[in-house]
């Protein structure tokens, strides 16, 4: 009997060790390889140089236009060689820029403080808090807008609408995996060529794709921007064939969760190595690289594929999970893939491909990304604090090359709608990016589900249904996408007109309906003005200055303050309270273009 409890008790550890941890508690949700990575130091102190170049002026020459495009010579090269442009995004750009002979567009203080805000933290400031925030120079106010929590939820955000998170296609413990990785690399702690490998095998990657050559060609597409040619596909495929789409149950959730799963591929009856059949399981374009796994006490027949054996990702191993990344690994030794990384910025933040249009603009950045570890936050820094972006859009129309001005974007719905609701002192319930379907967890009935909601962007509602309020506004403005099919979508069109009108006619309340609630009066009135006060051009202008300051953050110009004084006056005359003014005049400045574009 002793004999027989010495093979039993090491066989029962190793089934105990090897099955599944289920914490699923809301603050320790995250559960897949994005925890094996970027938990020690950042790669960079998060100080980068370039931040507050001193702009040359133009080099005195006839300046090209569109019979004769830049070429800059030897005394553009001089110049832009002595002008001790620090910036990557400035030195790529001299040469089609003040090199020869074209100036760049000053911009003003509000104007470039707003933008910052909105593409770095997702919300249009205040006045007083863009004054406050918007100092001691752009490459300070850049490094402190990236050490907010809102800046990493704004790429985790972006993530999102990249990698498609759902929860009717992916487990939620590897969705929050992802997220969670996402902040890491924002965070300086990952650099990005081990980003893209880990994604390249990351269940939320790997689980939306069920063909091999399907994954192969998202993995270029995402990483590289462009399809692979079809040897590429076909090799690259071999490293994908692993991986299977199944579902395993929850037992907290009371759900079954689809999740990634390995199939034991390329191995013989008796599961070792199959000699003819490895070359399958192989890339040889990019070197030789196998992928085979074979079958140990993790693994279970799956009836599905006629008793095949297979393993749920869950129960992977680091090692294991690190030698499934090799198709980002591969990736990431193209020079196009450090290439598309700084595109990608660059077209978040410019809204157009100035990489095309100046291909030194890349290369400068490409050498400074690598210059500092793979850090993505370097690039982010350089182009949020040069020229390109910290340029007036005004009298665009006027310029042939597009990198002479600013950039001019639609905002998000998100951003629209946060925005709208925050400065008027409006509260409504959020949507999500991680739980794109949250009527899953309720319909489990399972306490962690609704705790998992709880602790989520989305709220219950008095009935105990998911609040959509929020969602089914920003939805019909092309935000808060499911994720399903498809993602977010951004239109100008008479129904996302009509919708912003009407979300904007309930915020405002113009016609003071006693029925609509409204943003509360007090905030659209200087501080200790009365709702009841009598309007005269003075206070009518006092409103105007309080609104436009905390509604569009900024001070009002000297032709919109006399429109107000006006407006006022013509007001004076039905006397008109204060309340009666404030409301239309919110409503003028809410449905305003400011309030779409920036």
């Amino acid at each position: 009997m002793a004999v027989r409890r010495t093979l039993i008790l090491p066989v029962l550890a190793a089934l105990v060790a090897c099955q599944p941890t289920y914490t699923f508690e809301p603050e320790q949700v995250a559960s897949g390889p994005g925890g094996m990575v970027g938990n020690g130091e950042p790669l960079t102190p998060g100080t980068f140089e370039g931040g507050d170049d001193v702009l040359p002026p133009p080099l005195n020459v006839a300046p090209p236009n569109d019979t004769r495009p830049p070429d800059c010579g030897a005394g553009c090269v001089a110049h832009c060689n002595g002008a001790g442009l620090r910036n990557p995004v400035n030195r790529g750009l001299c040469r089609s820029l003040w090199g020869v002979g074209l100036p760049n567009r000053p911009i003003k203080f509000a104007e470039a403080c707003r933008r910052l805000f909105v593409d770095m933290l997702g919300r249009v400031p205040t006045a007083d808090e863009a004054e406050a925030t918007c100092a001691g120079g752009w490459g300070a106010t850049v490094k402190r807008l990236m050490e907010r929590e809102e800046f990493l939820a704004i790429q985790q955000r972006l993530a999102a609408d990249r990698f498609l998170y759902s929860n009717e296609v992916t487990s939620l413990q590897a969705i929050y995996d992802m997220d969670r990785l996402v902040a890491k690399l924002y965070q300086g702690k990952v650099p990005y060529d081990l980003f893209a490998a880990v994604v390249s095998a990351h269940p939320v990657f790997t689980r939306r794709y069920a063909d091999p050559g399907d994954k192969a060609e998202a993995l270029f597409r995402q990483f590289l921007g462009r399809p692979p040619f079809e040897h590429e596909r076909a090799d690259m495929s071999r490293l994908y064939k692993l991986w299977h789409s199944g579902y395993y149950d929850h037992p907290q959730l009371g759900m079954r969760l689809p999740d990634a799963f390995i199939r034991f591929r390329c191995l013989d009856d008796e599961g070792h190595v199959d000699e003819v059949a490895r070359g399958e399981c192989a890339s040889v374009l990019w070197g030789y690289n196998e992928l085979i796994f074979t079958p140990d006490l993790r693994a279970a027949r799956d009836p599905r594929l006629d008793n095949e054996l297979t393993m749920w990702s869950g129960l992977l191993k680091p090692e294991e999970w690190a030698k499934l990344q090799a198709p980002g690994r591969i990736i990431a030794r193209d020079l196009a893939f450090w290439e598309r990384a700084v595109d990608d910025v660059l077209l978040q933040y410019l809204g157009y491909e100035l990489s095309a249009k100046v291909p030194e603009v890349r290369e400068e950045l490409v050498r400074f990304l690598l210059a500092h570890n793979g850090d993505i936050r370097s690039v982010h820094y350089a182009v949020a604090t040069s020229v390109a972006y910290l340029q007036s859009a005004e009298g665009a129309s006027a310029s042939t090359y597009r990198w002479t001005y600013g950039p001019l974007k639609q905002v998000d719905a998100e951003v629209w709608v946060d925005s709208m609701f925050r400065n008027t002192g409006y509260s409504l319930p959020g949507c999500d990016r991680r739980i794109s379907q949250p009527e899953a967890l309720l319909r489990s009935g399972s306490i962690a589900g609704y705790r998992l909601l709880q602790s989520s962007d989305w709220k219950l509602d008095e009935e105990g249904e998911v609040d959509e309020r929020y969602a089914e506004l920003a939805r019909t403005l092309g935000g808060c996408p499911e994720n399903v099919t498809g993602g977010r979508f951004r239109v100008v069109s008479i129904l996302t007109t009509a919708t912003q009108l009407s979300a904007v006619q309930a915020l405002c309340n113009p016609a003071l309906d006693p029925k609509v609630q409204g943003a509360p009066v007090e905030k659209l009135l200087p501080e200790g003005m009365g709702a009841s006060r009598a309007v005269n051009a003075s206070l009518a202008a006092e409103i105007a200055i309080h609104q436009y300051r905390t509604l569009l953050g900024r001070s009002p110009e000297d032709r919109e303050l006399a429109e107000a004084r006006d407006a006022g006056t013509e007001c004076a005359l039905t006397l008109c309270s204060a309340e009666q003014f404030a409301r239309p005049f919110c409503f003028a400045l809410l449905s305003s273009a400011e309030r779409v574009f920036y």
